[in-house]
């Protein structure tokens, strides 16, 4: 069910109950429209003073969102920077969690290259500790709250999301060609070979949005959707970022970085190629939530992310070799952003 539709007096009205500090004061919600969730953010001041404080509003529409809360204390434990959980009303569906600041990765992307090299490396730190995390190390109660890990399935789920709500809308090329590449052997042996790796814990949804910036320190946020996975999904979801531009030199940069880190870890290996892969199967779930938000949730700001990312994708796959049966699918038709709103 989703959660109560609050006015912002009853918001600031429980804010008060639940900090009992702030009563009889000034407080204003403004809110914070960014992103494609069925969450609502509203950042707190009081007299026009920030109180480090957001209030989030969320649903049982989407089963991570309550995850979010058990995935805060395991990053916590494990000396991830994460904003705090100050007051959880779950009855409610309302939190009342840290306010990191507005500055995250993505405004930083006009920086010079040696300022944004510094600031990726220093994310890249913080997600490899995510990453050490092994989902056998966890209780198993504790892994019981996250989301359910990557398999061959949710891997075929990604695809079939890309065909679904991408292709079908915006790719140019015929349903013949989309049918057979939905079940061509690439793709086949590309969740395949993906699914049955080791698993370690992973972001999800980690890109240049998602990283805030304090005090020169990456702090993650909207990790809702932790669970076991292949680290380099969120290497690739940070390097291949469809919001974000970088030249092949320094995507190179940053993935040896990467690698460097995570050089010393017991069972750790990793290639060129798993990169690749795990950025094509990133991309195909970039586009096809594209796709969704755009011609389902009313969410059409999403469209113009869509010319990006399928040249994206076409590079790594181009570069790669892997799945190159997708490249047909990735010439857009005429004017698409127009067709597929008519």
């Amino acid at each position: 069910m989703p959660a109560p539709d609050f006015t912002v007096t009853e918001l600031i009205d429980l804010t008060r109950r639940h900090f009992p500090e702030l009563a009889g004061s000034e407080l204003e919600a403004s809110p914070i429209l960014k992103g494609g969730s069925d969450r609502r953010y509203y950042r707190l001041t009081q007299a026009g003073t920030p109180l480090h404080l957001i209030l989030v509003s969320y649903t049982d529409a989407r089963p991570d969102n309550i995850c979010f809360f058990p995935a805060t204390e395991i990053l916590q434990a494990h000396g991830v920077r994460v904003p705090a959980v100050h007051f959880h009303d779950r009855q409610r569906k309302l939190a009342w969690i840290e306010d990191l600041g507005a500055l995250d990765l993505w405004a930083l992307q006009e920086c010079p290259w040696p300022e944004r090299r510094r600031l990726y490396t220093r994310t890249l730190e913080e997600i490899a500790r995510v990453h050490r995390l092994q989902p056998a190390s966890l209780p198993a109660e504790t892994l019981a709250q996250l989301m359910s890990g990557f398999t061959e399935d949710l891997y075929a789920w990604e695809q079939n999301y890309f065909f679904d709500n991408f292709a079908a809308h915006f790719s140019a090329a015929s349903l013949a060609a989309q049918q057979s590449a939905r079940t061509s052997a690439a793709l086949t042996d590309l969740r395949r070979e993906l699914g049955a790796l080791p698993t370690f814990l992973v972001h999800r949804d980690f890109q240049s949005q998602n990283v805030i910036i304090r005090d020169d320190q990456p702090y993650l946020i909207d990790y809702q959707g932790l669970r076991p996975g292949r680290p380099e999904y969120d290497v690739a979801s940070l390097l291949y970022d469809p919001y974000v531009t970088f030249t092949l030199a320094e995507r190179n940069e940053l993935w040896s970085a990467y690698q460097a880190l995570r050089s010393g870890d017991d069972g750790w290996e990793t290639s060129d190629r798993r990169l690749a892969q795990c950025a094509i199967q990133r991309l195909m779930q970039a586009l096809g939530a594209y796709g969704h938000l755009a011609l389902n949730a009313g969410k059409p700001e999403f469209l113009r992310h869509i010319p990006r990312a399928a040249a994206t994708l076409a590079e790594v796959i181009t570069h790669s070799g892997v799945a190159t049966e997708l490249l047909p699918l990735l010439q857009l038709r005429p004017a698409p952003m127009e067709s597929a709103t008519a």
